[in-house]
């Protein structure tokens, strides 16, 4: 099955793996997104660090947006905003994604359960 992997699931696989997270990546077919492969780029501290990470996220199938896409984008915040939730615009597009290509998604990060309320096809693994 593939599974969305957030860039905080990456970072935790990075640097500090649980044998929980070791299995996932190892069991299923874990893809990223634009968004995550930024924010983890971003994150880099040195050139050999950012080389080292745009290496091993290109090992990864990454799921995108279509042009279409951002006037969907568009509702979904409002749908949000209109329901008194406000989350980060990147987690907006990662929730998405995830919609758009059916898959789960893989994070560590409580904004996916309150775009949830809202979109409940978006599915958390």
């Amino acid at each position: 099955m593939k599974v969305l992997a957030d860039s905080n699931v990456f970072i935790d696989f990075w640097k500090k793996p649980t044998q929980k997270i070791i299995d996932t990546f190892a069991s299923e077919d874990v893809v990223v997104c634009g968004v995550v492969k930024a924010e983890l780029l971003h994150g880099a501290k040195t050139q050999e660090n950012y080389n080292k990470i745009n290496g091993l996220l290109g090992e990864f199938e990454s799921l995108a947006l279509d042009e279409s896409d951002w006037s969907k984008l568009g509702e979904l915040l409002y749908s949000l905003k209109t329901k008194g939730i406000t989350v980060p615009f990147q987690d907006a597009v990662i929730a998405l994604i995830a919609i758009k290509y059916r898959v789960p998604l893989w994070s560590n990060d409580n904004h996916f359960h309150y775009i949830q309320r809202v979109l409940t096809e978006l599915q958390l693994y």
